[in-house]
């Protein structure tokens, strides 16, 4: 017997916004419907935007009775009505279906979670793996439930907004007589089996692992609002530091402008900043990748394996990249004008970039964010760990980010090295040469991808090709790091670069890596080329973005690989110095990677549209009644 007290879920909030629709226009409701419906599910949804565009195209196309007879006209809507309301049959069958099929997923998911509570109260199977994730897969097959009870609201409302618009524009009335007939009666409208399931979920949770406790059962299964805004006070935190972290750019750029002249302090500055401004550019653009996401429609909240009840907005994002930036900026104004602070020596104030963020990052205490830090810190440890646990996609997503910040990671470990020197007191303290550990730092993210991959066909019985050629792919990146090395090592033996025999077999591994590295992207990451002609030439056929924006990632993507060419060119001919010309290479490759972003998480969002997924897959081994049975025999 299941609790009689429903507590208000996203079903009610979305039951109310849409009671308040009926009042306002249709166009109101068409926003309300695209904002509300899940997008993993958007192709299985009433189409009301093409359909309320028949009727409007109807009304502007029909004849006029000064130019045609009344049974021209007559006929005109006659054979209108046979194609609108065949294409409502063919809609209201595709909701159906859909319906349906999610109901006997429900059924099977629902009778594998009670089966496990069952075993869970006996002692031989109590800690087993999986009945350790079954709080969690309870309140995700909750959240599932939700979404199709939404579904099922959205369509039920559609189909009677339509039905009323068509009656509306055509003076009829058989719009409202077809929803009788078909729609009030079609068995996802009338279904009370997904409440049911609502409510025994949320009794099974109650008792099993709330201790009877409703309230806090309900806290836990909370679903957040669908469409639901940001809070203003996020907002403002946001707008707040962000203002602080553009005044303080301000002041930097201008007191570098002062002291332009001064090269030593600018060189000073620039080898121990470079790698916290490219941390700080890093977070403010994935901010950005955020904010585009949402606004999209592609579900990186899903893609990443987070908790929909406790994720983080662009504004959240968006607050952290500027306080991280403003502590970097402000760090800079003090060291520039430490005089006027009456310090003895400037050289205190860089740690502040490496001290603060890491502080904020590990703080234990519950402010600031404290799931989405742990998160962070516990992916940080899954590809530090590779090889040894199971890779999913934010695990590989992470240590590609990685990739592109390899020179920022070799910068921090130049600033720890800087202190080390300096608290030591040492005579090369400003020397920043290349050493071992370096060499180490630039082949460790290539590594942890490359461990990944060959978890992924250790663990995977498919695919298993595709694994070992993204191994080749990191394996040649290891090797071009080597080549370059050697390179630097042994060029002050040469009169020239080229002379070096070296620098050419190091240009072509660069050339088979970047090639290489290309093609993967294009293929495999961002899965284009996939249409060979028509609009949509070396595209594909669902896109999320407008076409020209893919062609320019492509271009960008091409160009950028090829970064390491211009970087030799600049050197060769002595334009910049090797410094400078790796500061160049390596923030466009911060925004190569920003931009790959919007694509490789676009092609998960669609896989994940393909196979209609729309919440975490939490595994729970199926117990068969035979377990049960020898269970029970053991208890007895």
């Amino acid at each position: 017997m299941f609790l009689s007290k429903q507590p208000e879920n996203s079903f009610s909030l979305v039951s109310r916004k849409l009671n308040l629709s009926n009042k306002l226009s249709n166009m109101k409701f068409g926003k309300t419907f695209e904002s509300y419906l899940t997008t993993e599910w958007r192709q299985q949804y009433m189409n009301y935007s093409e359909l309320k565009a028949m009727i409007y195209k109807a009304v502007q196309e029909c004849p006029s009775t000064r130019n045609a007879s009344n049974a021209l006209v007559l006929q005109y809507f006659q054979n209108f009505e046979r194609i609108f309301f065949a294409r409502l049959h063919e809609e209201l069958l595709r909701v159906q279906n859909f319906y349906a099929q999610k109901i006997a997923e429900a059924r099977r998911k629902l009778y594998i979670i009670v089966q496990q509570l069952k075993a869970r109260t006996s002692t031989t199977s109590k800690h087993g793996p999986s009945t350790r994730n079954l709080p969690l897969a309870c309140t995700e097959f909750y959240l599932s439930l939700i979404m199709l009870q939404n579904f099922q609201s959205l369509n039920y409302t559609a189909f009677r907004k339509i039905c009323k618009k068509y009656d509306k524009n055509l003076k009829s009335d058989m719009g409202g007589f077809w929803f009788e007939e078909y729609v009030t009666i079609a068995p996802f409208a009338q279904d009370k089996e997904l409440q049911s399931m609502i409510g025994q979920v949320e009794e099974l949770y109650t008792v099993h692992f709330t201790k009877g406790d409703r309230a806090k059962a309900m806290d836990k299964l909370r679903v957040p609002p669908l469409g639901q805004s940001i809070p203003p006070s996020k907002i403002f935190m946001a707008g707040m530091v962000l203002g602080l972290c553009i005044v303080s750019t301000a002041i930097v750029i201008i007191s570098l402008y002062y002291i332009h002249n001064q090269l030593d302090v600018i060189t000073i500055i620039a080898q121990l900043y470079r790698g916290p401004i490219a941390s700080s550019l890093a977070t403010f653009l994935f901010a950005l990748n955020v904010y585009v996401w949402q606004n999209k429609g592609v579900n990186h909240v899903l893609i990443f394996n987070i908790d929909l009840r406790n994720h983080l907005s662009a504004a959240a994002f968006l607050e952290v990249a500027s306080i991280v930036g403003y502590i970097v900026t402000m760090s800079m104004v003090f060291f520039i004008h430490y005089k006027e602070f009456e310090v003895d020596t400037p050289y205190y104030f860089p740690v502040l970039c490496i001290i603060l963020p890491f502080l904020m990052l590990v703080n234990p205490t519950p402010i600031m964010n404290r799931r989405a830090r742990m998160w962070i810190l516990r992916m940080i440890g899954r590809i530090l760990g590779a090889p040894f646990y199971k890779v999913v996609f934010p695990d590989f997503w992470m240590a590609d980010q990685l990739t592109s910040l390899t020179v920022c990671m070799v910068d921090y470990y130049q600033l720890i090295r800087f202190y080390y020197r300096y608290c030591r007191g040492k005579a090369n303290v400003f020397e920043f040469e290349p050493d071992t550990w370096i060499t180490l730092i630039r082949c460790l993210p290539s590594w942890f991808r490359l461990s990944q991959c060959l978890r992924r066909y250790y663990d995977n019985d498919y695919k298993k090709r595709k694994f070992i050629l993204n191994t080749i792919k990191y394996f040649i990146n290891i090797i071009v790091v080597i080549a370059s090395t050697i390179v630097m090592e042994t060029n002050h033996n040469y009169d020239s670069m080229f002379d070096n025999p070296w620098i050419w077999f190091y240009i072509s591994m660069s050339v088979i890596s970047t090639i290489y590295s290309t093609a993967w992207d294009f293929l495999s990451d961002f899965g284009l080329f996939k249409v060979w002609k028509g609009e949509n030439i070396f595209l594909r056929n669902h896109l999320v973005y407008s076409k020209w924006f893919y062609y320019y990632i492509m271009t960008l993507n091409v160009l950028i690989r090829f970064a390491w060419s211009l970087e030799m060119y600049l050197i060769y001919f002595d334009y910049v110095s090797a410094f400078n010309a790796k500061t160049i290479s390596s923030f466009l490759e911060i925004l190569r990677r920003f931009f790959w972003n919007f694509i490789r998480l676009e092609n998960e969002h669609l896989n994940n549209v393909g196979e209609f997924r729309a919440t975490r897959d939490i595994y729970l081994h199926t117990i068969s009644m035979t377990d049960l049975n020898d269970d029970d025999k053991k208890l007895s």
